[in-house]
């Protein structure tokens, strides 16, 4: 199955690399921030393209979606996310722009692939009617947005949801931000790195506290620097931060804003067992019963007891890898998999009236 994950030239996060590279480790630590769906490339071999920014409403509506920035977004075309207004402490992965590497989505054979993942809207609509048994997906940035039917003349809206429900035909479809599985990045960080991870102190996620850039451990996290416990914490460039967490023990959060939880199926693929408060998260089912805590009290228990027993260490990692990959890499690509079979036996091409423009243009009036 041939997978493209496409971004538009004025997206402000994830790789910035040209569809040539195929090195997992060079793609992901080109990111300006996040992980996201690494697995295409990293498990399925998928191309990833930037494409160059179109004139279309369809391709326009990430104007809608981070309103307060977008005006400054045309900015990544020629210069990395740290010169936009806002965005100044950010420290991209790559020293380059994204427009270094867009391509014109008008030059490419789009019905090589049998699935088109596109974060936003990056291609035009009469390029989704051109290709009939191309599967074309796609995946607002910002969670909750346009996921409760499908539009734009796409045949899949993907939801950021991982609660393991499996699609059978085209529509909404559970597929998280960060697409991986059990072992995706410790294997990457591995063969970077050359060695194996440390496994010594505790990361805290960066939102439990409010500070950016992180400089200090906030005070509620008193409790694990008195029992001796190295708390590490988040770097700026990806590359730097996923090394840290991989030579981590522990990934912790408490306090803080709610979370989607991307971060945590980073840790657990990275090989550092996550334990917090699940009322904390949206991914909660990520969050296992042994490693659900309600106070800092109950963290420093859990990791005392765990210190001294590492069998049951070993087990609670084993069953949130198992829990990691059957929500965030099995179910997802089985959607998929049925939704392409679904539009391959209806053979219907979809079509993009003004009505559905209208009804699209309402979807993101909040």
């Amino acid at each position: 199955m041939k997978i493209a994950l496409l971004k538009q030239e004025i997206y402000q996060d994830l790789y910035v690399c040209p569809v040539t590279e195929k090195n997992p480790a060079n793609i992901l630590f080109s990111s300006m921030g996040r992980v996201g769906p690494i697995g295409l490339m990293a498990e399925l071999g998928a191309d990833f393209y930037i494409v160059k920014e179109e004139q279309t409403f369809e391709t326009q509506i990430y104007k809608k979606v981070i309103p307060h920035i977008s005006k400054y977004l045309y900015l990544l075309k020629t210069e990395t996310l740290d010169k936009i207004p806002g965005q100044e402490f950010k420290i991209p992965g790559s020293k380059y722009p994204n427009g270094k590497f867009a391509v014109d989505c008008n030059t490419i054979d789009w019905g090589y692939y049998d699935i088109i993942i596109s974060i936003n809207v990056s291609l035009p609509n009469h390029i989704v009617r051109k290709y009939p048994k191309t599967l074309f997906a796609y995946m607002i940035g910002e969670a909750n947005m346009a996921t409760k039917s499908v539009h734009f003349g796409y045949d899949v809206t993907m939801n950021q949801m991982a609660r393991g429900i499996i699609a059978t035909k085209c529509g909404i479809v559970d597929f998280p931000y960060t697409f991986l599985s059990s072992h995706t990045l410790e294997n990457i960080m591995q063969q970077n790195l050359g060695r194996d991870s440390k496994r010594k102190g505790i990361f805290m996620e960066i939102n439990s506290t409010t500070e950016r850039p992180v400089t200090k451990v906030p005070k509620h996290f008193q409790p694990l620097l008195d029992n001796g416990y190295e708390v590490i914490l988040h770097k700026q460039r990806i590359d730097e931060n996923l090394k840290s967490i991989y030579d981590c023990k522990y990934f912790v959060k408490m306090g803080g804003r709610t979370i989607r939880g991307n971060s945590v199926a980073e840790a657990i693929s990275l090989g550092t067992l996550a334990i917090m408060n699940s009322n904390e998260v949206i991914h909660k089912e990520l969050i296992i019963e042994e490693c659900d805590v309600k106070t800092m009290d109950e963290m420093v228990a859990l990791i005392n007891r765990l210190e001294n027993d590492d069998n049951l260490y070993r087990k609670l990692l084993e069953k949130q890898r198992a829990r990691l990959k059957e929500l965030f890499f099995d179910a997802p690509i089985k959607s998929m998999t049925n939704c392409l079979e679904h539009k391959r036996m209806s053979n219907k091409t979809n079509t993009y009236k003004w009505y559905n423009k209208i009804y699209d243009r309402l979807c993101f009036i909040k």
